[in-house]
């Protein structure tokens, strides 16, 4: 039978979103009849570090060659770009003709390659360009990011699939009348994020019956930069900040909650938008995230990634009523069932596998 090896590099669940959405793919293609194994160096049998998936892992694909599974109807789904991981198994695949496709998952992004620009500047001439010219196709999770393959000079074909959702059981409800409401953010506490321009819109506003939560792992110490910031504008009071979240925990936080924030300068999907969504929360996200979708459902702002937008944003989030804010969030719920759910897009990445010469039939 035909396979489909999935490369990635880590499935920490501290990782952020390619963690949960790779593996979260390679089920739901599973269940399309789609046979998978996974190559990533760092996997564990902890749940409690890394996303469980089920199915054989390997270190590398020649780790996964040797033991027996190459057959006629492979074809490798790379995920990510410039770990150099990926590129040697990229270089791999070229050297045994073996086709691949490659999803950056947004680390092609202009915000992302101004990080290490020149560490990354002498691996895309170096490498990485090689490897995804190399592709038979390249995924996008929007069109923007597609546009943003093609502003690279990237010939290979262009697939546009947002990552999918899973639709929890229970949504948030009408909020009494009385109370203190919360304001979430739910990511990595990363400077890419825009906490700091939250922080400075909040201290501005000083949003009445309103606190902060935030949740998510620190990453390289951005969490004292923030947390010096709250203390320096005087909002120590209004702000909380969480470890990582899993599971029963993390979806009492969505449901507890009345609005989600991510104030991102750069997104190529953002999965914790479509995961509050998917909970009933109206959302404020920037226009660094491909989420302009909210404005026609009417489900949220999509504000400028700047200190003005965010303000504009927070301002109307917190000040809209209870009523209008549950209203939000239902149609957001609504959309994310609709044309959000693994099982429709897992089906259409099956069609192309097809076309690219995977098949099932071996």
């Amino acid at each position: 039978m035909g396979c489909v090896v999935h490369v990635t590099s880590s499935t920490r669940l501290d990782r952020g979103g390619p963690s949960i959405s790779v593996t979260r793919l390679v089920a739901s293609l599973q269940l399309e009849g789609v046979r998978c194994v996974l190559v990533c160096p760092d996997h564990s049998s902890d749940p409690l570090v890394h996303v469980q998936v089920g199915i054989p892992v390997y270190a590398s694909l020649r780790e996964w060659f040797t033991s027996g599974g190459a057959d006629s109807g492979v074809l490798v789904h790379f995920h990510g770009v410039w770990d150099w991981h990926l590129h040697r198994n990229a270089w791999w695949c070229r050297r045994k003709g073996i086709r691949y496709v490659v999803s950056p998952h947004g680390m092609l992004e202009p915000w992302a390659l101004q990080t290490k620009w020149l560490k990354k500047r002498v691996a895309w001439w170096l490498y990485q360009r090689r490897d995804l010219q190399g592709a038979s196709a390249l995924m996008a999770t929007a069109t923007s990011e597609g546009e943003q393959f093609k502003r690279l000079g990237l010939r290979s074909p262009v697939l546009v699939y947002p990552n999918g959702i899973d639709i929890p059981r229970t949504s948030v409800r009408m909020r009494e009348a009385c109370g203190v409401r919360q304001a979430l953010f739910l990511s990595r506490v990363h400077p890419k994020k825009g906490l700091l321009m939250l922080a400075e819109a909040w201290g501005k506003l000083r949003p009445q019956g309103w606190r902060m939560l935030v949740v998510g792992p620190d990453v390289g110490g951005h969490r004292g930069e923030v947390q010096g910031l709250v203390q320096r504008l005087g909002i120590e009071g209004e702000w909380e900040f969480r470890d990582s979240l899993y599971g029963e925990a993390k979806e009492r936080v969505f449901l507890e909650s009345d609005l989600f924030v991510l104030p991102t300068y750069s997104e190529n999907f953002g999965i914790a938008v479509a995961e509050a969504l998917a909970f009933g929360l109206p959302v404020l996200t920037t226009r660094g995230a491909p989420w302009e979708g909210m404005l026609e459902r009417d489900c949220g702002w999509w504000v400028d990634a700047t200190p003005e937008g965010v303000l504009c944003g927070l301002r109307e989030g917190t000040q809209s009523s209870d009523t209008r804010r549950w209203e939000m969030g239902v149609r957001g719920r609504v959309w994310m069932q609709e044309a959000f759910g693994w099982g429709g897009i897992a089906a259409g990445i099956r069609g192309e596998y097809e076309k690219i010469g995977w098949h099932s039939d071996g």
